[in-house]
């Protein structure tokens, strides 16, 4: 079973246990939740349809709750049985032509897939794309109007909704560069959790903004994010999960969903961007400032119509209640990427085009890494079961160089050199 699927099958089995971790099920007990949850039938990570027992979950429960995401990882190392899969960028495809179009057909939507090269020929069926839009309930007699209602939740950290949008133009030694602003919104105390200016809208950018609210304002049961691709990177499940953070997605297409962020973007354009003079601003840091005194002591102190009071003060009210990372290595450590590589001969593997050395004895073997990728100056191997086990540098040559090889070193037989007497 190789590294993605036992990701995956974790993320999978997080995802039904995840309400009983933050306790926000809606069900009266655990017992009735469990119920709800072992009633229906699934489609597994392996390409398989399966029913749980309360037992199965009980036990994840408890493995989580000892190990936390990797105590979910499957011990097997078979992978027989595995189902082709339709690529995301498939997947949305068909989402977005169904919802744009309802009465389209599934074998109209298979050809476009293939013409514009999202699937092959013969490696997907017509029948694979009519039985995902059947169990996505995209037929056209279920594409009903949805039913909206205005929701809040009741304490901070229940929620939290995240967004990108566009700030300003900064022009920095004569070019113009353009910037995106990536927000943090607790639903129910309207607080902007944290919220900052980038040059990218990628999924660094966001971690950044993710980890320092995590740092300020504690840990969210729920994150309310859209449908794009940064919010759904493998990396930001397995953290949210690390967190026991519940990563939730909006409806495609459907901005109301996530109406609280959108209309604090509005007030940050009405209310700073369009009063700011961005041409005094000659730098990302000086712009930065700006944006957090609006939201700090601006934004965040002011009375609020819709709560009645400042957001800073109810978020405070309640704050016994929130869950906050007890150190910052810890919180480093939740916040590592992971990703799989396989030991070269020279005992060396490759991050981002940087070179590091492992111990001789993981040659030739594929090895679990977690790193820090904003500061890229040591990595750490990890066993199957999430036990730390190497602290790895990048690679010294010239330190290398000097180093003497055991099997280089030899004794020498001078027994050809003996004269005769």
């Amino acid at each position: 079973m190789d590294e993605k699927l036992r990701q995956e099958i974790a993320l999978f089995k997080y995802s039904l246990i995840a309400p009983l971790v933050t306790k926000t099920f809606t069900q009266k007990t655990a017992k009735e939740y469990l119920q709800k949850v072992c009633a229906k039938t699934y489609d597994t990570p392996q390409g398989r349809k399966k029913e749980f027992a309360p037992a199965t979950l009980k036990g994840w429960l408890r493995l989580y709750r000892k190990h936390g995401i990797d105590g979910l990882y499957p011990k097997t190392r078979s992978d027989k049985g595995k189902l082709r899969k339709l690529p995301d960028e498939a997947k949305d495809f068909i989402i977005d032509s169904k919802l744009n179009s309802p009465k389209r057909s599934a074998k109209s939507i298979y050809q476009e897939l293939i013409a514009k090269g999202y699937i092959h020929y013969g490696d997907i069926s017509l029948s694979t794309i009519q039985r995902f839009i059947s169990q996505a309930n995209l037929s056209r007699d279920k594409l009903d109007p949805v039913d909206r209602r205005a929701f809040e939740f009741e304490f901070p950290g229940e929620c939290w909704q995240s967004d990108i949008s566009v700030g300003p133009y900064l022009t920095i030694d004569g070019k113009k560069h353009k910037t995106y602003i990536i927000a943090i919104l607790d639903d129910a105390t309207r607080l902007i959790i944290h919220c900052e200016a980038f040059f990218k809208d990628d999924f660094l950018s966001l971690l950044s903004v993710f980890k320092k609210g995590v740092a300020k304002r504690g840990i969210p049961k729920k994150l309310f994010v859209d449908n794009g691709k940064v919010y759904k990177s493998s990396q930001m499940q397995f953290i949210c999960a690390s967190l026991g953070t519940i990563l939730c997605f909006a409806r495609p297409f459907s901005p109301q969903s996530k109406g609280k962020i959108e209309r604090w973007f509005k007030s940050l354009h009405d209310q700073w961007m369009n009063v700011i003079d961005w041409t005094k601003f000659t730098s990302l840091k000086e712009l930065n400032a700006s944006l957090q005194h609006y939201v700090e002591d601006n934004y965040n102190r002011k009375l609020h119509s819709a709560i009645g009071e400042k957001p800073i003060d109810k978020y405070v009210k309640h704050i016994d209640r929130i869950k906050f990372i007890p150190s910052k290595q810890e919180l480093d450590y939740i916040f590592l990427y992971r990703v799989t590589r396989k030991v070269k001969n020279d005992a060396t593997i490759s991050l981002h085009n940087i070179l590091f050395e492992t111990p001789l004895e993981y040659i030739g073997q594929r090895i679990n890494l977690r790193y820090d990728p904003t500061s890229i100056d040591k990595a750490y191997i990890f066993s199957d079961d999430g036990k730390l086990k190497e602290t790895i540098l990048p690679v010294n040559k010239i330190d290398n160089s000097k180093i003497k090889r055991k099997q280089n070193i030899k004794p020498v037989d001078f027994s050809s050199f003996a004269t005769e007497n």
